[in-house]
């Protein structure tokens, strides 16, 4: 289970960032505590932006690999805004690495709902951090039950990355029902629409971008 503790630091970090916001010496603490929440599966965002702070103003310390994590565990916070609020202070520098880099692309693909082209990218995608699959899983099927309430188990496995008994454990997790008609999604306030006069056919890839931006929670 990915645990995401939003906008709190533990109290020693949280302490310590109050005297030493400018103490260079507290950033190898703040490199420590991201390893921490990798083993705990927690995210503490403002801990993490205090850290990308320290690597935009000093370039020279800015260390990839601890950015990608910190990056990764934004990602898994969808649909949240946290990774866009990290990549904005991240240094160019360390946006140009090529993992950086891939990492931007696959954000985009699922803020944009490309879910097949998503899971494609990710067969060489750098991913460090436990339950990243499982809490990307959770956002797309919260976009998937903003927009359905009847999908295919063809479709809806692409979309997951899932099929067989793997998509029957997804189906069942996510509170859905599979019948002969496809997976039946309970009603809810989002893809219960009221029925206008005039219907067309809509592809999946033009809706759910919409749905993303209008937030999930």
């Amino acid at each position: 289970v990915y645990l995401c503790v939003r906008g709190r630091m533990s109290t020693s970090i949280a302490d310590q960032l109050v005297e030493r916001r400018f103490d260079m010496t507290f950033v190898p603490v703040l490199e420590a505590y991201v390893e921490e929440q990798i083993k705990t599966g927690t995210s503490d965002l403002d801990a993490n932006l205090a850290l990308l702070r320290f690597y935009q103003y000093s370039p020279s310390i800015a260390k990839v690999d601890v950015a990608r994590k910190i990056l990764t565990k934004a990602l898994m916070a969808l649909p949240q805004s946290d990774f866009m609020l990290c990549m904005y202070i991240v240094p160019p520098s360390v946006q140009a690495d090529p993992s950086i880099v891939q990492l931007k692309s696959l954000a985009d693909k699922l803020e944009s709902c490309f879910f097949d082209k998503f899971w494609a990218e990710m067969a060489s995608a750098k991913i460090e951090v436990p339950g990243f699959e499982d809490a990307v899983r959770g956002f797309i099927a919260g976009v998937i039950a903003a927009t359905f309430t009847l999908i295919t188990p063809e479709e809806l496995g692409s979309h997951l990355n899932a099929s067989g008994g793997d998509l029957d454990k997804l189906v069942a997790k996510y509170g859905w029902e599979k019948t002969a008609e496809g997976v039946k999604i309970p009603r809810n306030d989002k893809n219960n629409a009221t029925v206008g006069v005039k219907q067309e056919a809509v592809s999946f890839e033009h809706v759910a971008p919409i749905v993303v931006a209008s937030g999930l929670q």
